[in-house]
């Protein structure tokens, strides 16, 4: 028997929207693959003494080239157009960039930032310190703007890129982008790093307690973290028997 062109037609469009629905759900249930580029490294959301002020994000290009940065934005406003008066999304300044394998620092205020950790950050928020540039409003994703202020128990910190697409995200005391998210609570002064720099499975295990470097460091991967103080270790021994 043979189907008329309208019914043929009509299957194959059907066969097409459900590979899409297919596609679509594979592409929301798999994590993402690790990508070279901007990826948050650090981040300290329950900051020392209670003072948001002292709030910070750290940033990382794991990738093999400069980034331009001018169009980045980074904050815990998580839908864009919010009206939530304690999220943000900031603009880096024009010109910024980010060089391979180099880390920087936003902090809501480089006063606060500088007076807890002894040096100042990349970037702030607050307009505190005429030598640190200032993050930008940007009204386009927060209309309300603000300061970053990232809730101690449910939050989020992200980066979106130019075309206000999300390129990295961590989550805690929620599901946005990590499911589940970091646990908390966390002790005052206490960060969340990623754990292997190079690497981004978008899921709780890329992530750790502690502060194993200042923010600003560089990161290391664990298994070098570990050769290197062993490195330490024997050189120190070695030098001793040499005496």
């Amino acid at each position: 028997m043979t189907i008329p062109l309208s019914k043929r037609i009509t299957r194959a469009r059907s066969f097409v929207a459900l590979s899409a629905l297919a596609a679509a759900a594979v592409l929301t249930l798999a994590p993402a693959p690790s990508h070279a580029g901007v990826l948050i490294s650090e981040v300290l959301f329950n900051e020392v003494g209670s003072d948001t002020a002292g709030e910070w994000i750290e940033i990382y290009n794991n990738g093999p080239t400069a980034i331009d940065l001018s169009d980045y934005k980074i904050g815990d406003e998580e839908t864009a157009l919010g009206t939530t008066a304690t999220e943000t999304i900031v603009r880096f300044p024009v010109g910024s960039s980010i060089a391979p394998g180099q880390v920087q620092v936003v902090a809501v205020s480089a006063t606060r930032f500088q007076t807890v950790y002894g040096f100042l950050p990349t970037y702030e928020v607050s307009a505190t310190q005429d030598g640190v540039p200032d993050m930008l409003a940007y009204p386009t994703w927060d209309p309300d703007g603000g300061l970053i202020n990232m809730a101690n128990t449910n939050d989020q910190a992200l980066i979106i890129d130019g075309t206000d697409t999300l390129v990295d995200g961590v989550n805690w005391g929620n599901n946005t982008f990590l499911n589940p998210g970091l646990a908390q609570p966390v002790a005052d002064g206490v960060s969340y790093y990623r754990i292997e720099p190079n690497t981004d499975t978008n899921t709780a295990a890329d992530w750790a307690l502690g502060t194993p470097s200042s923010p600003g460091a560089i990161p290391e991967p664990a298994t070098l973290a570990s050769f290197a103080t062993l490195a330490c270790a024997w050189l120190g021994t070695s030098a001793r028997r040499r005496r």
